[in-house]
């Protein structure tokens, strides 16, 4: 008890809990002892029953911070309760939808559209989620061929939008280039990059234009809640970038064209091939995967919080 300050956290969980406190512990004894009893549940009493009133607990932390316009942070509910739980899924049973939700679906919809693309065009390759990168990066997958041996990483950005891609992401492809040979970047992005840096991409030209863009937008006038927001977005991807001015690379800009007939060839084009929201939806209807084009179609044009689906998870990443 005293290791885990669980005195503590017990009156933490008995304030949440508030007058129904005594019939929840009811319950969590009762249904932690038909869970052992009935083989669904390794686990001894004690820990079950405090799990079960941590989880309801933090259910209704979650349902008061929203009541008041907070946020609850993964951080708090293991204060508050000593559990670590998944926000998104405990949003989710306390009735409210977590923020990172849009995120997730958004990846899972571009991951699930991709996978099904590079294994109709290559059946034998196998794709994974590394688990190790350069430094703090980990791409979103790794496809592999084994006869021949080629592989190159891919990452995803997807998300509505109707500008060009931002320079951070560009910045990630240049880092994922560098690090494993060959990247692939594929965006809901509606403009392509080509036009603006050519076949090379140095890291240097990309963080001043970049910082270029972003100081513009932070100086217009912000009338609405959008371009408040935008104004904020543009600060951040400018600290970003000021960080990364010192970054020296340089790599070859590919077409996914280019790409993928090298791969045929058994030996993939090292450089990064960035590709559009459009141009990923006609090689999806190209293939056949009409289904997979409408939903990168739905992430271009719809609002995160109007983005749904009834096939995909969003409550946590594929991997």
């Amino acid at each position: 008890m005293r290791r885990h300050n669980l005195g503590e956290k017990l009156s933490s969980i008995f304030q949440l809990l508030g007058a129904e406190a005594q019939d929840i512990i009811d319950w969590a004894q009762q249904e932690a002892r038909r869970t052992k009893d009935s083989g669904e549940s390794s686990q001894d009493f004690g820990k079950a029953t405090y799990q079960l009133l941590g989880r309801e607990a933090a259910i209704r932390l979650v349902q008061q911070n929203h009541r008041r316009g907070r946020l609850t942070t993964k951080n708090e509910v293991r204060l508050r309760t000593g559990l670590k739980i998944e926000m998104p899924v405990l949003y989710r049973e306390a009735g409210v939808r977590h923020p990172q939700e849009a995120r997730n679906l958004r990846h899972n919809l571009f991951h699930e559209s991709f996978v099904a693309l590079i294994t109709k065009l290559f059946p034998a390759v196998s794709t994974s989620v590394p688990s190790t990168g350069q430094g703090s990066l980990s791409p979103d997958l790794l496809v592999t061929n084994i006869d021949p041996d080629w592989s190159f990483v891919v990452e995803y950005k997807g998300y509505r939008s109707i500008t060009l891609l931002s320079e951070s992401e560009i910045l990630k492809g240049m880092r994922y280039q560098a690090e494993y040979g060959t990247a692939w970047l594929v965006t809901s992005s509606t403009k392509s990059v080509r036009g603006v840096y050519g076949r090379t991409l140095k890291s240097e030209e990309v963080v001043k234009q970049g910082l270029n863009r972003l100081r513009n937008i932070t100086k217009r006038r912000a009338y609405t809640e959008e371009q408040r927001e935008n104004r904020g977005i543009a600060r951040k991807g400018i600290t970003h970038l000021e960080k990364q001015k010192d970054l020296k690379i340089r790599c070859k800009l590919i077409s996914a064209e280019e790409l993928l007939e090298s791969c045929r060839t058994g030996a993939p084009m090292k450089g990064l091939s960035i590709t559009t929201g459009m141009e990923f939806i006609d090689m999806l209807t190209e293939e056949g995967f009409d289904q997979e084009a409408e939903h990168v179609l739905k992430i271009m044009k719809m609002p995160a919080r109007s983005l749904h689906s009834d096939t995909v998870t969003s409550v946590r990443l594929i991997e």
